[in-house]
This record gives C-alpha cells, sequence and structure tokens, in this order.
C-alpha cells in the first residue's frame, strides 16, 4: 500500500484534531514519526521532530479537502527567547521557544494556539467544547466587550452551562454581555486556547441590527464595535487572532 504525505502538522493538538477527522470520514490515517518524536514543546526541525499524516495514495484527494484550512492556517501565535534558543541549539542541537503566557491586571490571559474549521456536524469526532464565543456583525462592525476583570478587550462568549449546547450559549452570552440578540448564527470551527491548561471553544459568527452606545454589568465595563483598521487597545490574544481570520 502506497502511502502519501498530506500535512505536517504544527502542534500535537493540530495532529490529533487532524486525524480524528480523517477517520471520522472513515479514511486510513497514520502519523509518522508519531511515537519516536515530538511536536510539542519546540518547532519542527526537518527530519529530526517533524510528524507527518500520511494516507493511502486512493485517498489522497478526499483527504487533501478535509484538511486544506490546516494546510493553509497561520502559524499559531507565540513569542520565543532568542538567547534561550541560541543556547540550546549550541548544546543540544535543538531548541524549544519559550511559551510567552500573556497577563494583565495580575489576571492570566489564554493564549491563542490553534484554530479548526471542522463542520459543526463533525466537531464532537475532535473535542468537546467548554466554551463558545462569537463574532457579532453590526452596520458599523464587529461588537466587542470590556471584560472588567481580565482588563482586556474580547469578543463575547463565556462557559457552556450543563446540558446547553454550543449555540445556545453564544446566542445567550452575546445577550447577556453586549444587550444583543443574534440573527443568523452561523458556525465557524473550534479554536484551542492556553492558560494554565489547554481549552477548547466553539466560534460563532451572527448579525446584530443595533449595538448599544453604553452595556455594562458586573463583567462588562463597556461596549464598542470594531473594523480591521480601527480596533480598541487592550485587545485580547485570542480575540485578535479570530478577527484577523474573520473580520
Amino acid at each position: 500500500m502506497a502511502l502519501v504525505r498530506i500535512l505536517n502538522p504544527r502542534t500535537a493538538s493540530e495532529a490529533a484534531v487532524v486525524m480524528a477527522l480523517l477517520r471520522a470520514h472513515e479514511i486510513p490515517a497514520f502519523l509518522h514519526n508519531g511515537h519516536i518524536a515530538s511536536v510539542l514543546p519546540g518547532v519542527m526541525v526537518g527530519s529530526y521532530n517533524a510528524q507527518s499524516v500520511m494516507v493511502p495514495q486512493e485517498h489522497e484527494a478526499d483527504a487533501l479537502e478535509l484538511v486544506v484550512n490546516f494546510r493553509t492556517a497561520p502559524s499559531p501565535a507565540g513569542d520565543s527567547s532568542a538567547a534561550r534558543n541560541a543556547l540550546e541549539l549550541l548544546f543540544f542541537l535543538w531548541f524549544v521557544p519559550s511559551h510567552h503566557t500573556p497577563r494583565r491586571g495580575g489576571k492570566t490571559l489564554a493564549r491563542f494556539v490553534a484554530l479548526y474549521e471542522v463542520p459543526e456536524t463533525e466537531y464532537a469526532n475532535v473535542a468537546e467544547p467548554t466554551f463558545a464565543v462569537v463574532l457579532a456583525r453590526s452596520p458599523k462592525g464587529v461588537v466587542l466587550v470590556f471584560n472588567r476583570y481580565r482588563k482586556v478587550w474580547e469578543l463575547p462568549g463565556g462557559l457552556i452551562d450543563a446540558g446547553e449546547s454550543a449555540r445556545t450559549c453564544a446566542a445567550r452570552e452575546l445577550v447577556e454581555e453586549a444587550g444583543c440578540p443574534a440573527r443568523n448564527l452561523e458556525w465557524l470551527g473550534l479554536i484551542e486556547v492556553e492558560d494554565v491548561k489547554t481549552h477548547i471553544g466553539a466560534v460563532f459568527t451572527c448579525d446584530v441590527d443595533a449595538v448599544s452606545e453604553s452595556f455594562t454589568s458586573d463583567e462588562i465595563g463597556g461596549i464598542t464595535t470594531c473594523r480591521r483598521d480601527s480596533r480598541p487597545r487592550p485587545l485580547g490574544e485570542t480575540d485578535a487572532a479570530l478577527l484577523n481570520r474573520f473580520a
């Protein structure tokens, strides 16, 4: 059986998502170097710790169609230490970028890891989201709210309640945090973020007819709209990544 390479995953999480997606579509898939090399921590260095997703040649076209978004997606954001990389390259012949954990107002903020544009009907084969966020589009731009605790502007969203669907959560959080009822709520995919732990969330987009000039609550200290060329600061890292991709 001839195997062909369709993707070099950039993180362990991306590898797991791609493998689950292919198997959900009954496409045999193999992770080359999956047991003797590590994608995380660090970047992939040639054939040393790079992983490859392989499929039988007769399934190549179908597999490439499924993973097209992973092949074209931007690399996960992250900072690295040049001095540390140089030392590890010198002494260990490979390097591990240091992870930057964003903080503001004494709070640890979630670091964007990856976006997985999997269909809503198939996300259960990949991961179960624990929170939902929504890009609500108004005539004036995408809705952002100011979180009093994290002290950043962010997309409306929050934790999924017990027994609640991700879709219902997104619509509820938009009303609670921005006072806007959602129209035409559409699924965009799954997002992976990391603070102390790794978390998976559901991402939606919708239309809203109008945005209040002033909206506050115990959690929300303000509301605004933004376009690509006019974003408020400070802006959450994960929210910035989603706006870069979809707004």
